[in-house]
């Protein structure tokens, strides 16, 4: 269940990315989300708090 969240969404180059840094039931976590393969980038991960959550997948370095 979802307490409390945001999310970004970001289109560029050809892809199309959501960002989210969500509270819910195992904590605080962030994700990276691919919308046109469907798939996450950047599995879920914790975080101290949602605002830490909003600055770190800016310094996620994707796989290439």
């Amino acid at each position: 269940m979802l307490d409390e969240g945001v999310w970004a969404e970001i289109k560029a180059g050809g892809e199309h990315l959501r960002l989210f840094s969500e509270h819910n039931a195992l904590g605080v976590q962030v994700s990276v989300y691919e919308v046109n393969a469907k798939r996450r980038i950047a599995p879920s991960e914790p975080v101290e708090d949602i605002e830490q959550g909003k600055e770190k997948p800016s310094n996620t370095q994707r796989p290439t």
